[in-house]
């Protein structure tokens, strides 16, 4: 009986939990977030910043001053239209227009956007109608009726007169043209490649690189994850002026930063990742073995004994990644690293090998070289030093995968 309601248990789907869709939606505003920061990237367009989850989901500043609020919905498509009388709709123009009211002359326009079908009967539920009626009217008396009431309803909703509210209004727009959740990360990649001209060099895999490095911004922008000041942006009315504009400035994507990180995920490396049933897990191998072969291969007790410290040093970061990253990630790191090492450990064996069995210690020092050489190249070793690089070397020594001595007496006993 237990058993059954336990393979219930983890093959249906939850009820009542929404967690993994909200943090769907939240991503999708994350990326539209970076396909308007490449807007930056393009002289032709007239964007000089954008701000992420300042003010609104996406504040645009453009190159006079003025800015542009973005409000990004998203609906699942067995969801009805959205219509202009929908709570949520009427709460999103009522900020709009405390925001133009709040600061007046600063913003050239609103948008409303939006992945799902808006309703589109030109009557009073007609969202984009009824804007189309407010920004050529001249005062809301011009106004057909289901438009006036509308413009009073979001008047009320934002506790402003309806001159205040049609004024604000005839700023703002409503669209559906924005990508579906599962569409909105090519939609990006596309973005980047028509507006960075670099990305014309670059293979696709490495273009996903720097679109996810971008979106990875975004969300730390998003998120204050710079600082962590969330409670110094709540209190934003305190006097502490250094924290706030350093707030702020975490928000800012500039055309610098934007640039940086695309180069970022430009220069990132992919792992070498191969079958998983040949993964290795931290801690494998034999210790008897690691010693024998150091032995062979003319190393002092001493340098056994910092081997085995280092070894064990270098599997407690594999540990480490695995709980940080998650089991699957963290060994595709590590196994990425010891491949690395293998490597190298390979290229130091070629050229300190000779007749004699002694040349181990030569062999360490040439590694030790090669590694320090990938560290200075900006190669993909994570947060590995060099210690925990010759670590690894040691524990692959002690699963048979590196030798130090032309001579192998192991294979014989």
């Amino acid at each position: 009986m237990s058993n059954t309601l336990n393979a219930g248990l983890e093959s249906t789907i939850a009820k009542g939990d929404p967690g993994d869709d909200t943090a769907n939606r939240y991503r999708f505003q994350w990326i539209w977030a970076a396909v308007t920061c490449c807007r930056v990237l393009d002289n032709t367009l007239d964007v000089l910043e954008v701000f992420c989850e300042h003010h609104e989901d996406v504040l645009i500043k453009h190159r006079d001053g003025s800015f542009t609020g973005h409000q990004v919905k998203t609906r699942a498509d067995n969801q009805p239209p959205w219509k202009a009388s929908d709570d949520s709709v009427i709460a999103a123009y009522a900020r709009f227009v405390n925001l133009d009211n709040e600061y007046s002359g600063k913003f050239r326009s609103f948008c409303f956007l939006t992945n799902h079908v808006i309703h589109s009967s030109k009557n009073g539920q007609d969202l984009p109608y009824v804007l189309s009626l407010i920004k050529v009217a001249d005062s809301i008396s011009k106004l057909e009726k289901s438009a006036v009431r509308w413009v009073k309803k979001v008047a009320k909703a934002a506790c402003v007169s309806d001159e205040i509210a049609f004024n604000a209004l005839s700023k703002c727009i409503a669209s559906a043209k924005l990508p579906k959740l599962r569409d909105a990360l090519m939609r990006l990649i596309d973005t980047i490649t028509q507006c960075w001209p670099t990305a014309k060099e670059l293979s696709h895999d490495t273009v996903v690189r720097s679109a996810q490095e971008l979106v990875n911004e975004c969300t730390k922008a998003s998120s204050l994850d710079h600082l962590q000041l969330l409670p110094a942006y709540m209190a934003e009315n305190g006097n502490d002026e250094d924290d706030i504009a350093s707030v702020i400035n975490g928000k800012r994507m500039t055309l610098s930063r934007i640039q940086n990180v695309l180069e970022s995920g430009r220069n990132s490396y992919s792992e070498l990742i191969g079958d998983p049933s040949k993964i290795v897990q931290p801690y494998s191998g034999s210790t008897e073995l690691l010693h024998k072969k150091l032995d062979t291969g003319g190393f002092s007790i001493v340098t056994r004994n910092s081997a085995d410290d280092l070894r064990d040093k270098a599997d407690y970061l594999g540990i480490a990644w695995t709980k940080k990253h998650g089991e699957n990630k963290g060994l595709d790191q590590y196994n990425h690293v010891l491949s690395l090492v293998l490597n190298d450990a390979g290229k130091a064996f070629d050229a300190k090998k000779n007749k004699s069995d002694d040349f181990g210690p030569a062999m360490r020092d040439e590694l030790v070289r090669l590694l320090k050489d990938r560290r200075a190249d900006n190669c993909q070793l994570y947060d590995a030093t060099i210690d925990h690089l010759e670590g690894m070397a040691f524990s692959l020594t002690a699963q048979c995968k590196i030798a130090w001595s032309n001579s192998r007496p192991w294979e014989s006993e």
